[in-house]
């Protein structure tokens, strides 16, 4: 069994700054360090580290971006050798800004995850097979995540979507995955229902199934996470963690949940951990860097 997920690399320009500057507004930055992200190689990572043998699919460029980018999964041990090599487009980027309060906003520029398409989809049908797991985000262009799933519904592999970034136009099919796991942002977005509690989030996470997802789930950051299933709705609170910076903490969890379920864990179990791996995430800087072992969750 593994985990397979297809989606984005990045290398990541991250910017410590006291307050995000407004339109037309200069601010300085303390600091500034180039770490890899991408939400694919977040969450291959974190399910990695998580126990999972993991299985990264996407594209990066042939530049020196692409060495970076690679850095924590060549040296924890993801499978990169179906990655493609674009020597037409640059690596991707993201530019992070991170507040003192540990908010961050993103900025990514696409690049090769743009790239992204049928040779990636002719390596998942060589690697998927029915006792495995895909991992989705919307990185890489929708229509592969699209032609990604369905693969995976043929093989009968279980696929968890994590719709990010949000869009308000998804198409129907994608909420038909065995998982969806939006944020609370991504939530409002995706469901237009408001979401402000836990109250509200169980509301979303209701929508989810009935747009198809065998379980929906809302992440709601320091508040917890709820999610719903046809036997009812659940929710696990918050960690109680000294914030560093909340980049990548979704992914943690998308990644340890993946990781988990893959082990044979139950829903609620690989919730629970899922929840703990994401709450640590927050307590260092960075989002690759930041992401704990199974060791750090299970003790």
């Amino acid at each position: 069994m593994s985990v397979v997920v297809l989606g984005s690399i990045n290398l990541d320009l991250v910017a410590r700054i006291d307050q995000v500057p407004k339109a037309g507004e200069t601010r300085l930055a303390q600091s500034m360090v180039l770490v890899p992200g991408g939400k694919g190689a977040n969450q291959a990572l974190a399910a990695r580290r998580m126990g999972a043998t993991t299985i990264l699919l996407g594209t990066i460029g042939e530049d020196a971006f692409a060495m970076q980018a690679l850095k924590f999964l060549r040296q924890d041990g993801v499978d990169l050798s179906h990655l493609e090599v674009c020597k037409t487009t640059a690596t991707g980027l993201a530019f992070i800004t991170v507040e003192d309060r540990g908010q961050n906003a993103i900025t990514v520029i696409p690049g090769a995850n743009a790239e992204v398409g049928s040779d990636a989809l002719a390596d998942l049908q060589q690697v998927l097979g029915p006792n495995d797991l895909l991992v989705l985000q919307c990185e890489v262009p929708l229509d592969v995540v699209e032609r990604a799933m369905l693969m995976a519904k043929k093989v009968g592999a279980r696929i968890l979507w994590d719709p990010a970034p949000a869009d308000r136009a998804f198409p129907k099919s994608l909420f038909k995955a065995d998982i969806v796991m939006p944020n609370q942002g991504e939530a409002e977005i995706v469901t237009s229902h408001s979401v402000t509690d836990v109250r509200s989030a169980k509301v979303a996470a209701r929508q989810l199934r009935s747009r198809g997802a065998q379980v929906g789930i809302v992440k709601l950051g320091a508040d917890g996470v709820v999610w719903a299933t046809s036997r009812g709705l659940f929710y696990e609170p918050g960690l109680a963690v000294q914030t560093v910076d909340t980049v990548g903490a979704g992914d943690a969890f998308a990644g340890a949940l993946a990781a988990r379920l893959d082990a044979g864990d139950g829903l609620g179990d690989a919730i629970r951990i899922a929840n703990q791996a994401a709450a640590l995430s927050t307590t260092k800087s960075g989002a690759q860097s930041s992401f704990p072992w199974l060791k750090e969750v299970i003790c």
